[in-house]
This record gives structure tokens, C-alpha cells and sequence, in this order.
């Protein structure tokens, strides 16, 4: 199935609902949590909007946190969708709220808010190639790994904004895999068991930015303005992926074709990737970024073609199986707190 995170597009002020999404020829999107409370209450339930507001909040990781009990919901409430869809396509749910939704009049959020964001670097060998100047890049001992803010999220057709800090601003497409349950220490054979499903992902870099941070043994900012995580543009749940490890990735600039690759070419697989991540607790709802195969604007070294993102361009990520985002790139408006010009002068304290 796929969960979105949705909003009826053009209210700025509703709060996004969590809705799954019908392979039907329009494009249907049914509320998920009308659709419990429908089902619970159709059973003589006296608590149905209680339960249904608990195990469908607006957040695929406050589902997933709810537990088991809200997990075995979501059958019966989808169950109930088809069966609406089919008699009553116009109906509204016990709340009044809309059961369904065309597609084109919602607009989709990043489908979870998690707890931590955690960005996997140079898992591809292509990748690591182009970025390596030695061509030996890193000796591969443990993932190269950090953690992205929750700040930093965007839609999967939200706009990207350029900070004024950056003339490097830098893609990678990456398969983005959800934490269904609370977990530690996960072996790798039971790594899958964690996993609730898919998303597509794009971890943004100022690689300007970037290089002057890790001069100084760190990385920051360079990873973590706003809209540097695009994600979505829904949640594909793993029962729809049967191998997540052998699936086309790519990426387009303006329609040109700049990453093709594959999952099945990354060097820390899943099951390694989580078990090295999961020495720390992982909650439900959690993501992890598993890498971007060759092709980053930052990798092409060609006299005279710049390859960084600019204002207006617009970005096309694509997983095999999972979706596509579509995100315009514009120039920040705000005025940054720093002064990154100083920042640049050689020998200066800033």
C-alpha cells in the first residue's frame, strides 16, 4: 500500500491527514482515520473516534508509534475504503470529513515526521570513486554516516531553497527506508522485521559549505538548511517491495538524466547498514538514508559544465517501485544570521 500525508491543496491552514492511496484511475485518496472510525463504529464501538484518532494521528510515525493495536487497524480501515469506494465514492466519514479525495487536489507533506534522520554517505563504489580524489576514498571500516534535522524536511513537491550561503548546491537521490518499531541492537538477520517500508529521499548538500565546516573537523549546516530532505512522496509499505536491493535509481536536472543506477550496488547492504545503526535506539518512524549512486553534480569534473543546482532548476528523483519526486529549486529569501563571506577569508577569525 502507499501512505500519503496529505492536505487539501490550497488550505494552508489544515492540518495534514494520513490517507492510503487507491490504484484506481482517478487516483484515490481515502482518509485513513475516518475510515477507522467508521469500522470501529459499524462494530458497536463506543471509543471509535478516540481509537481512530490515536492510531491514525497526522504522521505516519505517530502511527507506527501507537503500536500493535493501530497496526492491525489500518487492515480493517482499509478494507472499509474499498468497500465505500465501490458503494459510496462521494460518501464522508463519521467526522464529516471527506472519505476520499482525487489526488490532484491534495497536496502531499513528507510522509513522517521522525525523531532523527540518519544520512548514510559513499555507499556506492561509483559514488565513492567520484568523490574520492585518490580514487581510494574511505578505508570502510564502518558506514560514513550523520544525522540530518527534522528541520530540514520537505514535500516531495515542495520547493528547495538555494541559501544565499551556497553556490554548490549538490543531490543524491537515495532509498529511504522507515523504522516501523522501537529497536536496538538489530541482528542482520532480522534486520527486514524493523523495517515498516520505502520512501524516496534526497539528501541536499552545499558542498561549499561542507568543505569549509569539515576544515574544521565538523558538518553542519552544509547538510541541514531547510528543504535539504526532500522526502516521499508516499510511504511504500514493505509487502509492496519484495527486494529493496535491486531497484533503478535515478535522477533528471531539467529532464537530463544525471544518476542511473541501482540498489543492488550499494557496499553496506541493508541488514548491515541497521545493524550498525541500530547500537543506538531507533524509534518508530525513524529514517534512514542509504546512500546515492554516481552521478552528484560535485563528481562532475568537465571544463566548463557546472552542474550544481540553480535557481529554477527543477529536480526529478526516482526509485523503481517507490515513486518519483518533482522539486523546483528557488532562491532563499531570507537573510542569513552569518556572515559566510567572512567566513571564506583566509587566515580570519570569524
Amino acid at each position: 500500500m502507499k501512505i500519503v500525508r496529505y492536505s487539501p491543496a490550497g488550505d494552508l491552514d489544515a492540518r495534514p491527514r494520513l490517507g492510503v492511496l487507491f490504484s484506481d484511475d482517478r487516483g484515490t485518496v481515502g482518509d485513513l482515520r475516518s475510515a477507522c472510525h467508521g469500522a470501529l463504529a459499524a462494530d458497536g464501538e463506543g471509543e471509535a473516534a478516540d481509537i481512530a484518532a490515536v492510531c491514525f494521528p497526522g504522521d505516519i510515525a505517530g502511527h507506527l508509534a501507537a503500536g500493535d493495536v493501530a497496526i492491525q487497524l489500518f487492515y480493517p480501515a482499509t478494507e472499509f475504503l474499498a468497500r465505500c469506494l465501490q458503494d459510496a465514492p462521494d460518501a464522508a466519514g463519521p467526522d464529516g470529513h471527506p472519505l476520499f479525495r482525487n489526488l490532484n487536489t491534495c497536496r502531499l507533506h513528507a510522509p513522517v515526521k521522525p525523531w532523527k534522520i540518519i544520512a548514510v554517505g559513499r555507499n556506492y563504489g561509483s559514488h565513492d570513486s567520484e568523490m574520492s580524489k585518490t580514487g581510494g576514498g574511505f578505508p570502510k571500516a564502518v558506514p560514513s554516516a550523520w544525522i540530518k534535522s527534522n528541520s530540514s524536511l520537505a514535500g516531495p513537491f515542495d520547493d528547495i531553497q538555494k541559501p544565499a550561503a551556497t553556490d554548490a548546491l549538490d543531490y543524491e537521490t537515495e532509498l529511504t527506508l522507515v523504522i516501523g518499531q522501537r529497536c536496538k541492537n538489530v541482528p542482520e538477520d532480522q534486520a527486514y522485521d524493523v523495517i515498516a517500508g520505502y520512501m524516496v529521499g534526497i539528501d541536499v548538500t552545499a558542498r561549499d559549505v561542507v568543505a569549509l565546516e569539515r576544515a574544521e573537523g565538523n558538518q553542519l549546516m552544509g547538510k541541514m538548511f531547510d528543504s535539504f530532505a526532500p522526502m516521499g512522496p508516499w510511504m511504500v509499505t514493505k509487502d509492496e517491495v519484495p527486494d529493496p536491493t535491486s531497484l533503478a535509481i535515478r535522477t533528471r536536472v531539467n529532464g537530463e538524466v544525471r544518476q542511473d543506477g541501482n540498489t543492488s550496488q550499494m557496499i553496506w547492504n541493508i541488514p548491515r547498514l541497521i545493524s550498525y545503526v541500530s547500537q543506538m535506539t531507533l524509534e518508530p518512524g525513524d529514517l534512514i538514508m542509504t546512500g546515492t549512486p554516481s552521478g552528484v553534480a560535485a563528481g562532475h569534473k568537465v571544463e566548463g559544465e557546472n552542474w550544481f543546482l540553480q535557481d529554477g532548476d527543477v529536480l526529478e528523483s526516482e526509485i523503481e517501485g517507490i515513486g518519483t519526486l518533482n522539486n523546483l529549486v528557488v532562491d532563499a529569501t531570507d537573510t542569513p544570521s552569518w556572515d559566510w563571506a567572512r567566513s571564506r577569508e583566509p587566515g580570519k577569525i570569524s
